[in-house]
């Protein structure tokens, strides 16, 4: 009895030193494992807060890039349905046209347009927008066209202001502005009066808008006097155009 009584004390005496030397051990193993646990939760949580971020940027990119892509359309609509009002306010054939290229380093000389001879575009046919007019097709191969800009010195295009009726000479400056010559001396010229195509020659229609008056020149031993023109179209953002075909 004694011996199993000493045997019993012993055996819980080691159970309670053993319980004491590995308590803190089974804890940290624990404390290791738990941690171990929400780590790789977090990570797992992170990876998936990524990847939502990742679908929702690309989510947003792409209403983004289709947003562009619709606004650039209307954009386009827009332009075109203006141009077709042009189309069927002349009694002309009209031939559109996009703008593919500009004369390098000089954005005021000339364009070049998809359209050519197989398209119907000849030589010296006139050439505008809803705005008002550009230039006059001096050049054509099949595919394409160089249409001279009325900005260019080399540009004259007959001009009748639309209030008074006085004609003259529209001429390029190289510049964002054209001036009208040949006016004569006692013509009614004042500020912001329309000037437009007198139709006068074989190029250009009657009544295209070609610009307003901004500036007058007018001296009093002159025999003419000479005005300024702000365009109409700007020269700038040229995208679309209309060839006139006009009737031989």
């Amino acid at each position: 009895m004694t011996i199993d009584y000493h045997g019993k004390t012993y055996l819980k005496w080691v159970e309670s030193i053993g319980l004491k030397l590995f308590s803190p051990i089974n804890r940290g193993i624990t404390l290791v494992t738990d941690n171990t646990k929400n780590y790789l939760i977090a990570i797992a949580e992170f990876k998936r807060v990524e990847k939502e971020n990742k679908e929702l940027k690309e989510k947003i990119e792409t209403t983004y890039q289709e947003n562009a892509i619709l606004k650039e359309k209307l954009i386009a609509y827009d332009r075109l349905k203006k141009l077709l009002e042009l189309k069927e306010s002349f009694s002309y054939e009209m031939i559109p046209s996009l703008v593919i290229s500009r004369e390098p380093g000089n954005w005021f000389n000339s364009i070049i347009i998809d359209k050519g001879i197989t398209d119907g575009v000849k030589k010296n046919m006139a050439v505008a927008t809803h705005r008002g007019l550009v230039g006059r097709v001096v050049s054509v191969d099949s595919r394409t066209a160089k249409i001279l800009l009325i900005l260019d010195q080399r540009s004259a295009v007959g001009g009748m202001i639309q209030r008074s009726r006085d004609i003259g000479v529209v001429k390029g400056s190289e510049s964002n502005y054209c001036y009208m010559e040949y006016l004569s001396h006692d013509a009614d010229v004042k500020i912001n009066d329309v000037v437009i195509t007198s139709g006068l020659g074989s190029i250009f229609p009657k009544g295209i808008i070609i610009g307003k008056i901004v500036g007058i020149k007018k001296e009093s031993h002159d025999l003419f006097q000479k005005v300024i023109i702000k365009p109409e179209v700007d020269f700038t953002k040229l995208e679309e155009v209309f060839v006139v075909k006009k009737t031989e």
